[in-house]
């Protein structure tokens, strides 16, 4: 499955790099494609659409699922 969400709160390079690195870490996760202009990710895989989401709790940023 492929699916683009929303991530709420990302400002700058850096925070593109946090969230790719937070939502690779989830199991299941094969790719993860994160737009900083378009503030939207991209997240291929066969996954659990809630570990996306605690996977950014020690984050500033949140997912909107």
């Amino acid at each position: 499955m492929e699916k683009t969400y929303d991530i709420i709160g990302m400002k700058c390079d850096g925070c593109v790099k946090k969230v790719k690195r937070a939502f690779t870490g989830v199991a299941g996760v094969m790719k993860v494609d994160v737009n900083l202009h378009d503030g939207k990710a991209v997240v291929a895989g066969n996954f659990d659409e809630q570990s996306l989401q605690s996977s950014l709790a020690d984050t500033h940023y949140s997912v909107k699922l």
